[in-house]
């Protein structure tokens, strides 16, 4: 079966009695748009007592096939990050054990192919509080010394390339020339820093561009951390 629709920004999970509704998220980059042999995890946003809660509905898993994230746009990354990362780990182990070939995406609404798209996150490893991508090529200058590294970080207010300032509307089109200017004979690779508290609405617009950006002139690191501002050391920006 292939999963194929019209653009929505909401998605109705009947439960029991009731219906449930998702906000996705959108974005204005093309994705993967047709999919096969999946089974859907909902993650609903939810008030209780003055505080936003994250309702898991992961009741029609299937561990082989494709699995789909229907995630509340309006949820911040520290809600959703840690419950992600162990589906990917579940993921993991499922594959050790020969169930080999399915993937994990995460669903959009595409506003100029107007169709419900996809991102693949399979291979994407999650890292966590004050883990940075600058410490993680430190731990690992084996692997990184053969790449010319460009670290980005995205704050809630502004963002930045190599802790360079960059305006958030001119954020993609400065990318794209800092990596032209600093291109070597070695390939390009971007590791992806996300303050914990953007919404997911944000950080599936920033992955989606990113992904629509990328070519041959630059590759995106697989691991990304997802960052609390108040445990790393003070460097003077707005994280």
């Amino acid at each position: 079966m292939k999963f194929y629709l019209s653009i929505i920004s909401l998605i109705i999970l009947s439960i029991g009695c009731q219906n449930k509704e998702i906000k996705i998220p959108v974005s204005n980059a093309k994705g993967i748009q047709e999919m096969s042999n999946f089974s859907e995890i909902w993650m609903f946003l939810e008030v209780e007592a003055n505080d936003t809660i994250l309702k898991l509905n992961d009741n029609n898993l299937i561990g082989s096939t494709n699995w789909i994230f229907n995630i509340d746009k309006s949820l911040k990354l520290k809600k959703i990050i840690p419950v992600l990362s162990q589906f990917q780990e579940k993921r993991i182990k499922k594959s050790m054990h020969n169930i080999q070939g399915f993937q994990n995406y995460l669903s959009y609404s595409d506003t100029i192919s107007k169709v419900l798209s996809f991102v693949d996150i399979s291979k994407v490893k999650f890292h966590f509080d004050t883990i940075q991508s600058k410490q993680l090529l430190l731990k690992n200058l084996d692997y990184y010394k053969n790449y010319n590294n460009i670290h980005v970080s995205f704050g809630i207010n502004q963002y930045y390339i190599n802790e360079n300032t960059i305006q958030k509307e001119e954020f993609f089109k400065t990318l794209e020339e800092y990596i032209d200017f600093t291109k070597t004979d070695l390939p390009t690779l971007v590791h992806l820093n996300f303050n914990q508290l953007l919404s997911y609405q944000e950080y599936v617009y920033i992955k989606t561009t990113m992904l629509a950006t990328k070519d041959l002139s630059f590759n995106i690191d697989i691991n990304e951390s997802i960052f609390d501002a108040n445990k790393i050391p003070e460097c003077g920006c707005e994280l």
